[in-house]
């Protein structure tokens, strides 16, 4: 393995770290994540960047807000009388691999030019994760969950050029360019 090699993995696994933190607390806290998808980005939109491509449980699901109506049913679980979350996405593993070391598509020549192949930006990575999905509040004092279910999520990740754009600290750095989940 090369420096460059070393650099993209390490960079790789920690932008993983950074979406599966951010993914999974938006869902389980009923947060948006449409914005998160190449759809819904500008720069991708006018460089002609396909729609995201959203996979559930083996159907096309067609736009990110139509996975977000997905998550908001999942929400509607059956309620007792209790404060407990109805849902809860609780991740067990996942695992990072660089696609594309110098992913392109959509990015000015400008940021081309300041963010060369060995800083770790220009990656598209695979994101796979896998873990449970707890849904509904259990009548059993001694079961906080009726249902649970495990799954299994794969994320294809390229940079968000606004972000890097604007050297800005914050904001996602990558959005989604694929998803399949599947739960089971």
């Amino acid at each position: 393995m090369t420096y460059v090699d070393d650099t993209n993995a390490q960079c790789a696994a920690d932008a993983a770290a950074k979406f599966v933190s951010w993914y999974y607390n938006q869902i389980n806290e009923g947060k948006g994540i449409s914005n998160s998808y190449v759809t819904n980005n500008e720069t991708y939109k006018n460089a002609g960047h396909p729609p995201a491509d959203i996979c559930v449980n083996g159907q096309v699901c067609p736009t990110p807000e139509d996975w977000e109506k997905l998550l908001a049913q999942q929400r509607e679980a059956p309620k007792a009388t209790t404060d407990k979350k109805h849902v809860n996405y609780v991740v067990d593993t996942y695992d990072a691999h660089v696609i594309n070391a110098d992913y392109r598509f959509g990015a000015t020549q400008n940021l081309i030019d300041i963010h060369g192949v060995n800083d770790g930006v220009r990656m598209m990575i695979m994101v796979n994760v896998s873990g449970t999905v707890y849904f509904g509040v259990s009548k059993r004092s001694n079961e906080e969950y009726s249902v649970k279910q495990h799954f299994n999520d794969v994320f294809i990740l390229v940079p968000n050029w606004d972000t890097l754009g604007k050297q800005s600290k914050y904001g996602k750095k990558f959005l989604i360019s694929s998803q399949t989940y599947r739960a089971y």
